[in-house]
């Protein structure tokens, strides 16, 4: 009795056993996406990583974006207050700093060129129009953009966008989820022929919500207005 007790008891270990190997080598079912499906209104947490050949920095916060050129970026300090909002509509920027009341005006050519400053203007392409998911794309394919742009652009076997490569840089896309069947990635990693890169990791984003135009303006209120390429002397 006592030596069938102690077979069994094998027996079943042996079988937790392999049932946990299977469970832990099953593949993660891929999230359902809506054929066609774009982003045309994002709202998110955002966590975000600026590396230059000049040194590094980063921090938490939240970004506000809308198709087809208009986002707002908001810097928080460890202490959950503002310590930088970055606008921009089309080719213009305004960068604000609340704890100062200045505001720095101009466009994403004036941004300094140290500091890693000229990141930023990797950020209007976030959600540019490209489509994430085309499910007839399993390679490279190439595209010619506004101004004549050429853009190689990357899919994955299920035909999610992973990379996009241009003369002047490229996009990295990672860890897609699917949100309300629009696929969309927890992570896009800029980085440009400088040496700048630029990493964005995003937490409960809202897709194609609507957002007020107010959300997408700075309010320059008793704000101080210097031109954006004063902020070299910051």
């Amino acid at each position: 009795m006592k030596h069938t007790m102690i077979r069994l008891m094998r027996a079943a270990l042996v079988l937790l056993a392999c049932t946990l190997t299977a469970c832990a080598t099953l593949p993660h079912p891929r999230p359902a996406f809506t054929p066609g499906a774009t982003v045309t209104t994002l709202a998110a947490t955002v966590s975000v990583s600026v590396r230059t050949p000049d040194g590094s920095t980063g921090g938490n916060g939240y970004l506000i974006y809308r198709q087809p050129d208009r986002f707002h970026l908001v810097m928080l300090t460890p202490f959950g207050t503002t310590a930088m909002e970055f606008f921009a509509t089309d080719d213009r920027v305004t960068l604000m700093l609340p704890g100062k009341n200045v505001a720095y005006v101009g466009s994403f050519a004036d941004l300094p060129a140290k500091g890693g400053m000229q990141g930023w203007k990797m950020m209007r392409q976030v959600v540019d129009g490209t489509p994430l998911l085309v499910p007839a794309e399993r390679n490279r394919t190439e595209q010619v953009e506004t101004g004549g742009r050429l853009t190689t652009l990357t899919y994955d076997g299920d035909g999610l966008l992973t990379r996009k490569q241009a003369a002047d840089g490229e996009v990295s896309y990672r860890d897609y989820q699917s949100i309300d069947g629009v696929p969309f990635p927890a992570e896009i990693e800029f980085s440009d022929r400088q040496g700048v890169r630029v990493k964005m990791s995003f937490e409960d984003p809202d897709i194609n919500k609507p957002v007020d135009d107010a959300a997408l303006t700075p309010n320059l209120e008793g704000m101080t207005l210097l031109p954006l390429a004063a902020i070299k002397g910051m």
